[in-house]
């Protein structure tokens, strides 16, 4: 088996790469694989550097392994088949949360008249059984001026090993001249490593055009004139330049006595033990709504507060009998029937209204409140951009909106997908008898990660809560932690764990420490604590008392 690697690239865009030279196909070996102990990689990436094979071996003559394909509207760089050749990757595993993407095209101006082909197969190994993912078609004549994108699920060919073949065929009438077809793009991974691998693609030539370019650009004359004025007020002289060396790793750290490991408190249950530890061990703490709305109040004397989605307003209750006096409420709900519970725990001496309303529906009234809080509500919610413009309306001009234990994760309440990976990885270890799922009496395997927004609307739009509250209000203070702990301790595993037993508070405790680890390593909490102030200011007539 043979394996073609493209000659040296040249840095202008119109040059053609020259014919490549031919090479034995050996395991992958970079970072690129990320070989498992079988010689599996756990993702597939094209580009020139990559372990893959190109059939039939010989090529007509003039041909291309790799070019620019300039014609269409953006220029890439392409690896190029001929009709009735196939690209063949190196050995791959497919997981549950596994995509392929592809980018392609016509790698001419004109191909014949019927079109061309790109078929995408998956192979299992070692059967040699065939899965096809598809056949996408060319149209013929005068090519289009846009690439073609395919970006397809492989969930159900989770757990098989194999390889992917691709293939450029002729058309409907098996016309094959000019029929070359260009591939910009070719990556199987997870999915929360999949972006990071399509902008490593080429990163060779990449570099070579950035240095280029920004060498260039700054001897242009709109720079080059401060910057010989500034050396020539420093009398700057030329300096050596040095390589920057990483970091040697710590010896003799110990992970385990990094954590703050408090001892359970009596009758506690791991889903409260294991948040407490890991909020000790989190260098930021969650806003202080309690001492915000006691400040707010000594210092206004008397302030509206607006709870929207309140329900039976626990959470708001509770504020009200820590700070009972100074402070009118207003909540707000679309269940009357919660209202009325809600407002059997308000003091009656505390100013309360009661609206009932459609949080979807919201637009501004000229009312306005000194605080407006949600507590982990806004997941629910389909029309978040009114609540973000009512929001913004009608909080006074010094307001604050307060979000309280909000579920920022993945849509329908699922882990993000490099959290999956952790999380799994955590949980897995578990001794079978910590992961019995009390809601279906089955022993998980892995954490379930079910899209719970299928027949209601949790988390329906979680993933786009804080870039809305962003666009819309400006933070002041955030905390945000939590990547997948939850989900190992929640009411479905949570009673598994009895703390009185030093084996079941130390398998928290590792739990705990893989949460941390993944959250110190750029994991993404999913549960946000902020206060907000309006960014935007209306002059709409609003009173703002």
């Amino acid at each position: 088996m043979a394996l073609r690697i493209g000659a040296r690239m040249r840095l202008s865009q119109g040059e053609i790469i020259a014919r490549p030279t031919m090479l034995t196909l050996l395991p992958l070996r970079s970072e690129k694989s990320r070989l498992n102990d079988s010689g599996a990689a756990s993702y597939f990436l094209l580009d020139e550097t990559a372990a893959f094979a190109v059939l039939p071996e010989v090529k007509p003559v003039g041909h291309p392994q790799w070019m620019h394909v300039t014609h269409l509207r953006e220029a890439r760089y392409s690896l190029i088949l001929t009709a009735g050749e196939h690209l063949r990757s190196s050995q791959l595993d497919v997981f549950s949360d596994s995509r392929l993407y592809i980018r392609f095209s016509a790698a001419l101006p004109g191909i014949s008249v019927d079109g061309l082909t790109c078929s995408v197969v998956f192979v299992d190994d070692p059967g040699q059984t065939e899965f096809p993912l598809g056949i996408f078609h060319i149209c013929g004549g005068s090519t289009p001026s846009e690439w073609r994108l395919v970006d397809l699920d492989l969930a159900w060919l989770a757990g098989k090993r194999g390889r992917l073949l691709v293939t450029c065929g002729p058309g409907a009438k098996n016309d094959p001249t000019a029929d070359w077809l260009a591939i910009a793009d070719l990556c199987v991974a997870r999915e929360g490593v999949m972006k990071l691998l399509l902008a490593k693609t080429h990163h060779q030539m990449r570099v070579k055009n950035e240095i280029a370019h920004f060498s260039s650009v700054y001897r242009n004359e709109f720079y080059s004139n401060v910057q010989e004025r500034q050396s020539e007020a420093a009398m700057g002289v030329a300096r050596n330049v040095r390589r920057l060396n990483g970091l040697a790793p710590a010896q003799g750290q110990d992970a385990r006595s990094e954590m703050v490991i408090p001892e359970p408190f009596e009758g506690e249950v791991a889903y409260s033990y294991a948040t407490r530890m890991l909020r000790a061990n989190v260098p930021q703490t969650p806003p202080d709504f309690q001492a915000r709305l006691r400040r707010k109040v000594s210092d206004h004397g008397a302030i509206k507060v607006l709870s929207i989605c309140s329900g039976a307003a626990r959470i708001e209750a509770g504020l009200s009998a820590a700070v009972p006096e100074g402070v009118e409420w207003s909540l707000l709900d679309i269940n009357e029937d919660l209202l009325h519970i809600a407002a059997k725990q308000f003091s009656s001496g505390v100013g309360l209204d009661l609206i009932v309303a459609d949080a979807n529906n919201l637009v501004p009234t000229g009312e306005q409140w000194d605080v407006i809080i949600c507590v982990s509500a806004l997941h629910h919610l389909i029309e978040l951009e009114k609540v973000m413009l009512f929001i913004s309306h009608s909080l006074k001009n010094d307001g604050e909106f307060w979000s309280v234990g909000e579920a920022v994760g993945r849509n329908g309440n699922r882990l993000w997908p490099e959290a999956i990976i952790a999380a799994d990885a955590a949980f897995s270890a578990l001794p079978a008898r910590y992961r019995l799922n009390a809601d279906t009496q089955v022993v998980d395997a892995v954490i379930p990660d079910k899209d719970h927004s299928i027949g209601c609307f949790e988390g329906i739009r979680s993933e786009e809560i804080t870039a809305l509250l962003e666009r819309w209000l400006k933070p002041v203070d955030v905390y945000r932690t939590n990547c997948f702990l939850w989900r190992m301790v929640n009411l479905a595993y949570s009673g598994n764990f009895n703390l009185a037993k030093a084996e079941d508070r130390a398998l928290v405790i590792d739990m705990v420490r893989a949460e941390l680890e993944h959250f110190r390593n750029g994991g993404l909490g999913t549960e946000l604590f902020g206060v907000y102030k309006k960014k935007h200011l209306f002059s709409d007539g609003a009173s703002d008392q």
